[in-house]
């Protein structure tokens, strides 16, 4: 639902703003949130990233925040898990079923701990890769 008002975002933040960030919202995600975040920009090294400084959700990709488009992905802390969603998820393929959700575009992978984001690293990193390949222009 908009609201009219955007919140702050910091574009390409470092490993200690996002670590600052993520110990003020959800601390018992900080571990999992950042190894997320580190396996992102290594499978997709170029991408841009911006946070946004209330919720501490990541965008990936062009335009994440604005209304003029859709970035490629986004990462989230939630009470009991770390998201790691697909803008347009429908489109990729999962051989190894990790996405989840029904709606017309987005899909997500939930994580619950480091030891379930190492276990799904390599779907992770082949998700991430072909969702770069939607975004390639």
């Amino acid at each position: 639902m908009a609201t009219g008002k955007q919140h702050p975002h910091t574009a390409m933040p470092s490993t200690d703003e996002l670590r600052e960030l993520i110990a003020r919202l959800h601390p018992h995600h900080e571990a999992l949130y950042l190894a997320t975040h580190a396996l992102v920009l290594d499978a997709v090294p170029d991408v841009r990233s911006e946070v946004d400084l209330v919720d501490g959700s990541i965008g990936y990709g062009a335009r994440q925040f604005g209304y003029g488009g859709w970035g490629m992905a986004a990462l989230q802390a939630h009470k009991g898990y770390v998201s790691l969603f697909f803008m347009q998820g429908v489109e990729l393929p999962d051989p190894d079923e990790v996405l989840e959700g029904s709606g017309k575009l987005l899909r997500h992978v939930k994580l619950r701990s480091v030891e379930t984001l190492e276990t799904r690293a390599v779907a992770l990193r082949a998700l991430l890769s072909a969702a770069k390949g939607l975004h390639a222009s």
